[in-house]
């Protein structure tokens, strides 16, 4: 309910910056708003953590939604300005703002929590000796421990991660160091999956 509370008088204004933009703004903006949408195509994916695989080219739907957003953002803001003024326009931008900061800091407490309830698996500290554990459920394991070395909150928690991300990092280069130094010259992360680059998937 809420929601629609805010989308409704938001498609209003939206129709108002449009009626109120002149053609060539329009086409302009427009334009502007491609050009956002190209850059959120070829950088979703590389923002995005925890994939299986690395993307294959660009995120076309990341892109739309890019695109559509920057657009839409312009005419409401138009619909703001042209009905309101631009001082109401800035003040009502400026308390969006603050309101989105504001919930950022109150929900990252709980994310927090969750993400490290959710990623913390028994066999990144000791578990299945990493010559046991198929070459598939190594590169898992080297991703996930990812964000357990980001969510060490102590040296010796964080020394733990360091080393059995040593021991997965040697085992892998073990199996296939062809396709362990093909991951290294992409241009290897701390979080990323070397498994596209090995031939041997034991």
């Amino acid at each position: 309910m809420a929601g629609l509370l805010l989308v409704v008088p938001s498609c209003v204004l939206a129709v108002i910056g449009a009626a109120a933009t002149t053609t060539n703004a329009l086409i302009g903006w427009s334009l502007a708003g491609s050009a956002a949408g190209v850059l959120g195509a070829f950088a979703a994916p590389r923002l995005r953590r925890g994939r299986r695989r690395p993307a294959s080219g660009p995120d076309v739907r990341a892109g739309v939604a890019a695109a559509a957003a920057f657009l839409a953002a312009y005419l409401v803001l138009a619909g703001l300005v042209t009905v309101f003024g631009g001082g109401f326009a800035v003040a009502v931008v400026v308390l969006l703002a603050v309101a989105g900061w504001w919930f950022r800091r109150r929900t990252r407490p709980v994310v927090r929590k969750a993400l490290s309830a959710e990623v913390k698996p028994p066999d990144v500290f000791a578990g299945t000796p990493v010559a046991g554990m198929a070459t598939e459920e190594l590169c898992t394991a080297w991703r996930r421990s990812y964000f357990h070395l980001l969510l060490a909150t102590d040296e010796r928690t964080h020394r733990l991660v360091v080393q059995r991300r040593q021991d997965f990092l040697d085992e892998i280069e073990r199996r296939d160091r062809r396709g362990f130094l093909r991951w290294l010259d992409s241009g290897a992360r701390a979080g990323s999956d070397p498994g596209p680059y090995l031939t041997t998937r034991r």
